[in-house]
């Protein structure tokens, strides 16, 4: 009886291990077909009906984390909270006195123009909302450092290159091609021009009637047809370009990126305001009855808008010749004046202007400078004298907008190095000496602020001694446009000193006395005559 229990007790043990190794070999196959990734025999998912005691009493392990997260509450990870909080509080209460404390531009010199100024307190700016948005206008654009930044802002783009339908472009690309078989754009404008005096574009009885010294062709609008190449012989009158087709690729403010007759352009829209006009006139006037035994001239120079931009894109009441006419006769007859019409117009199939900058070529201020000469009745050197330099320029447009599509459409910007000697001083706005330094200090050249060339900055009063031996003593009050007419003038003054309205702050007056001046050049584009820049020659005369 007891073998037969034995032999059952037996026979029971060996069905249990059966059981459990049958119940190993389940546990197998179950976990490489449902839990082979990712688990472990910890992570068995095993049904409430199958679950015994012993089981019960095992400790559960969750599923791994491949990327465990930091407990939040941890004394490092607060730390660590805390640390970044004061470093960005600490970079923000920085740039807050920055902007407090650091002196605010009044000019920027990328973009060629004065600043926003505060605004002046009036009940009815404050309750129509304008007082504020003045206010808000004025710390906006006179960021401390702004030119600087802008550059810096420009140069860091431009390592990530542009996109162009969808596709990122970067590095040296001369030219780009497409299905619209876009022509290659060239230095030279392949659109012909022919010259005539457009007229105002709404009539003004008060406006002196236009001088007989250049044609005027009345029937000339914005509905003239584009000009044929018979029309472009003649050279004695001046048509307004015109392009019904033209097409604005981007407009920031005045700056405006378009293109006209299969070249691509970018320059600056005429914007002048002929209310002061009688400002920079009598101002000009009051200098030449001030300083009786002076020669005195007036430039208000024409840009590129006035040869390359068509009338349908210009949305100004009056054109820039228009206006320069305008002021013209305003000035006294005993005022010499430079008229850019008359000398640009014979020269435009030349390298005169940029396509995508607002200023002129060199060649341009070159040829006004020795019209400039003949009516001072001085000498003059020839082109063939100068040193010829050619340098890849970026167009300011591109320089104050950061347009991408203006990022690799290059110039070249020529320049010319006058032969003869000459050396220059360099003074600040209260004509306290700072520095001997070249007129064209070639080594400090960028290509994004190329115009700089010229005299290193407008903010220095230059003082310019020549090997020229005719007692002949030249002030040019200028904004920055005649500043690549400088070099031009070494050959023709024994002594010059350029003076920016802008960076003066002593009377012009009496400087031109003190100096010994023989002659007195007023020149800037027509538009900063008309503009905050124009009042600023009233205010330096009257220091």
């Amino acid at each position: 009886m007891a073998e037969n229990k034995k032999d059952k007790s037996t026979e029971l043990e060996e069905i249990e291990k059966i059981y459990r190794e049958k119940q190993k070999e389940n546990h197998s196959e179950k976990k490489n077909n449902v839990f082979s990734v990712g688990t472990s025999e910890a992570d068995e998912v095993v049904p409430a009906g199958r679950r015994n005691k012993k089981d019960d009493g095992k400790k559960k392990v969750k599923p791994s984390n491949r990327n465990p997260q930091p407990d939040k509450d941890s004394p490092e990870q607060k730390l660590i909270q805390k640390i970044n909080i004061g470093v960005c509080g600490g970079i923000f209460a920085v740039l807050v006195v920055c902007l407090l404390v650091l002196p605010r531009p009044t000019v920027s010199e990328s973009e060629k123009r004065p600043l926003a100024k505060f605004p002046q307190f009036s009940w009815g700016d404050y309750w129509s909302g304008k007082y504020t948005e003045d206010i808000s206008n004025f710390f906006n654009d006179t960021v401390p450092m702004r030119d600087d930044l802008k550059q810096f802002g420009a140069s860091f783009r431009s390592l990530f290159g542009f996109s162009l339908d969808g596709v990122t472009l970067s590095g040296d690309i001369n030219k780009l091609e497409s299905n619209t078989n876009q022509t290659e754009v060239t230095t030279q404008s392949t659109k012909p021009i022919v010259i005539v005096t457009p007229p105002p574009a709404t009539s003004d009885e008060s406006a002196p009637a236009p001088e007989s010294s250049v044609n005027t062709d009345n029937s000339s609008s914005s509905e003239t047809s584009s000009p044929t190449p018979e029309e472009t012989k003649p050279v004695g009158s001046f048509m307004t370009p015109t392009d019904p087709d033209a097409q604005v690729l981007y407009n920031e403010g005045n700056q405006i990126v378009y293109n006209s007759l299969g070249t691509l352009y970018a320059g600056v829209l005429y914007n002048g305001n002929r209310d002061n006009a009688k400002d920079y006139a009598a101002a000009v006037n009051s200098l030449a009855t001030q300083l009786p035994h002076m020669n005195i001239y007036s430039m208000t120079a024409l840009t590129q808008n006035t040869f390359f931009t068509p009338v349908e894109l210009n949305t100004g009441t009056y054109s820039e010749q228009a206006d320069a006419t305008f002021l013209k006769n305003l000035l006294d007859s005993n005022i010499k004046v430079v008229d850019t019409l008359s000398v640009l117009a014979p020269h435009i199939e030349e390298d005169i202007f940029f396509l995508r900058d607002c200023h002129w070529q060199q060649l341009g201020a070159y040829y006004v400078a020795e019209e400039l000469a003949k009516l001072a009745g001085v000498p003059f050197a020839p082109l063939d004298s100068y040193r010829k330099e050619e340098r890849d320029c970026l167009g300011s447009v591109y320089t104050n907008t950061s347009y991408e599509g203006l990022m690799y459409e290059g110039e070249t910007f020529t320049y010319y190095v006058p032969s003869n000697e000459y050396y220059v001083d360099y003074y600040n706005a209260d004509m306290e000496h700072q520095f001997e330094y070249p007129l064209m200090p070639e080594t400090d050249y960028r290509e994004s602020a190329f115009y700089s060339l010229f005299m290193v900055a407008d903010s220095y009063v230059k003082h310019i001694e020549t090997d020229v031996d005719n007692d002949r003593v030249l002030v040019v009050i200028k904004d920055d446009y005649p500043s690549a007419m400088i070099p031009c003038l070494t050959s023709s003054f024994e002594e010059i000193y350029v003076v920016d309205v802008r960076y003066c702050n002593f009377n012009i007056v009496n400087f031109c006395i003190e100096k010994g001046a023989t002659d007195v050049f007023v020149g800037m584009t027509t538009e900063s005559a008309l503009s905050d820049v124009g009042t600023y020659l009233p205010y330096i005369m009257s220091i």
